[in-house]
């Protein structure tokens, strides 16, 4: 359809950076969820990262990562960062998913085009809206409790208080919610004790290079093969118990959504 007559146009001009490319993409009416080419000028091969998250920020925690990987070459969905707060209870996990086949379990083809095109274009931001978001991140978060053991059981995500954000000219959206699962599994794998939790979620969207290994990253940087890009999906989760209460009968009270909020505040993903 209109995507196919878009793909027929004559080649991008050359560009220099991310936001270079996902304009011309656009200018062209091409959403790049995956296997978009670019004619785009070599970088140097060097690794870099792709993210950041800074903890010393945050005074009253002492986090005990067990892992964090600054940058991943592989077309399928990767656990980047793993970080817990033994004090507070509160943990922290990274996810990178890039939009396409790899992502299609969680969330169905329109919804990727709405991620890529809310996270791409300001117009687009504004006439979906971050609500928009956080309603394909609640059912994507649904399909994923398919499981009687899954973490996510009993999700309820407030739509109305996600929140549009920018920083350093990326556009972020934050969204609060609640699970209600499982957090440990015996032998037999049938769940033996359920927890509530409270989590915050910073959202972004990111062109990125399609290459599958780092040698052929490489070889594109080079200009030796022609670029790839994908549009890929990041996930900042902080959670923590939701707080119990010493009086029987009292209702347990979730710790304030700005305290998770505050964790993900200064996570970026780099250009």
């Amino acid at each position: 359809g209109d995507r196919a007559a878009a793909l027929s146009q004559p080649t991008v001009r050359p560009c220099t950076s991310t936001t270079d490319r996902r304009a011309a993409l656009h200018a062209l009416g091409i959403a790049p969820i995956a296997g978009t080419v670019l004619a785009a000028r070599p970088r140097p091969a060097a690794a870099r990262a792709e993210w950041t998250w800074a903890t010393a920020d945050d005074a009253a925690a002492t986090w005990t990562v067990t892992k964090r990987q600054q940058s991943s070459v592989r077309i399928r969905p990767e656990t980047m960062l793993v970080a817990a707060d033994e004090a507070t209870k509160r943990e922290v996990k990274l996810l990178k998913v890039p939009l396409g086949r790899g992502a299609a379990t969680s969330f169905a083809p329109d919804e990727q085009i709405e991620l890529s095109r809310f996270f791409s274009s300001k117009q687009d931001a504004e006439r979906i809206g971050a609500a928009r978001i956080a309603a394909i991140f609640q059912r994507s978060l649904e399909r994923q409790a398919s499981s009687p053991t899954s973490p996510l059981l009993g999700v309820t995500v407030d739509a109305a208080t996600a929140v549009a954000q920018t920083r350093r000219g990326r556009r972020y959206v934050v969204i609060d919610y609640e699970t209600d699962g499982c957090r440990r599994v015996d032998e037999d794998g049938a769940c033996v004790g359920r927890a509530k939790r409270a989590a915050s979620t910073v959202i972004t969207v990111s062109l990125e290079s399609q290459a599958r290994t780092l040698e052929e990253q490489r070889r594109m940087d080079r200009g030796e093969l022609e670029e790839r890009y994908i549009d890929t999906l990041w996930l900042f989760t902080a959670s923590a118990p939701v707080a119990t209460s010493s009086k029987k009968g009292a209702a347990a009270a979730a710790p304030p959504s700005s305290s998770l909020r505050d964790v993900g505040s200064t996570f970026e993903v780099l250009d």
